[in-house]
């Protein structure tokens, strides 16, 4: 009953935000990936992230999934605060608040002034429950961007580690390039892999992931934007299958 008010709460605030928004979304094109652009100073973002995981597509009591609602606002043009909820379900635990996130991203300079668009990201996480079972984490991304022509490479260069507790800092990369199909529409492929850290490092780890995605993205609105990808594993480590998504409400 309670999850039902809460979904039914989110419901309610996505339809008065599409009922709203008036402005141009930035127009987000990678799931994987953060994007270079940060919301516009003054103006109010929701996005709404879904992930169906299947770790083993044989086995389907593995099944699982996760739900962010992220909240942003441009600071200035070129910063950005957002605030994350999460919840995950699974068959064991059913439905609950996995974590809350807060997120800057800064940019640097407008699009094109520079060889490659620069912007850096930083994120701290906490995760619901006692922290002796589970760490505060904070995590930071180089952001490089750079079109040629229509088409856009996008690439995240990322490191995390727990903060509660002893940790070497982990490591992975994002990878994505896209084109516009049309106005409205625009394809892409996204490369995802964990490097591991300073004393597991490269591919041959027993925990290597990688994992390669086409994703669409495409404004019905101009003030909305829908993404969907699904995320195939290439090694032993990753899911076998993830169907992920992204709505994105501008105002």
């Amino acid at each position: 009953m309670k999850l039902r008010r809460v979904t039914g709460g989110l419901a309610l605030l996505f339809a008065i935000l599409v009922a709203q928004g008036t402005a141009l979304a930035h127009q987000r094109d990678y799931i994987f990936n953060q994007s270079y652009y940060t919301t516009r100073k003054g103006e109010f973002e929701v996005e709404l992230y879904n992930d169906f995981n299947m770790p083993n597509t044989e086995k389907s009591n593995t099944f699982n999934s996760l739900h962010q609602v992220e909240l942003e606002y441009g600071i200035t043009s070129h910063l950005q605060l957002a605030y994350y909820e999460v919840i995950k379900w699974n068959r064991a635990k059913d439905w609950q608040r996995d974590a809350l996130k807060i997120e800057a991203k800064y940019r640097f300079l407008e699009s094109g002034e520079l060889p490659v668009d620069i912007a850096l990201y930083g994120e701290y996480k906490n995760p619901n429950g006692r922290q002796d079972k589970a760490s505060d984490e904070i995590e930071g991304k180089l952001i490089l961007s750079r079109d040629f022509g229509l088409w856009n490479v996008t690439a995240n260069l990322i490191t995390e580690r727990k903060i509660n507790e002893h940790e070497d800092l982990q490591w992975e990369y994002t990878l994505g390039v896209s084109y516009p199909l049309n106005s409205k529409v625009r394809l892409g492929l996204e490369l995802k892999e964990t490097l591991g850290d300073q004393g597991e490092f490269g591919i041959h780890r027993k925990e290597h992931e990688l994992q390669l995605m086409p994703v669409i993205a495409a404004s019905f609105t101009p003030h909305s934007r829908i993404l969907f990808g699904p995320a195939v594993g290439l090694t032993h480590a990753a899911n076998d299958l993830q169907l992920k998504s992204i709505v994105e409400i501008e105002f």
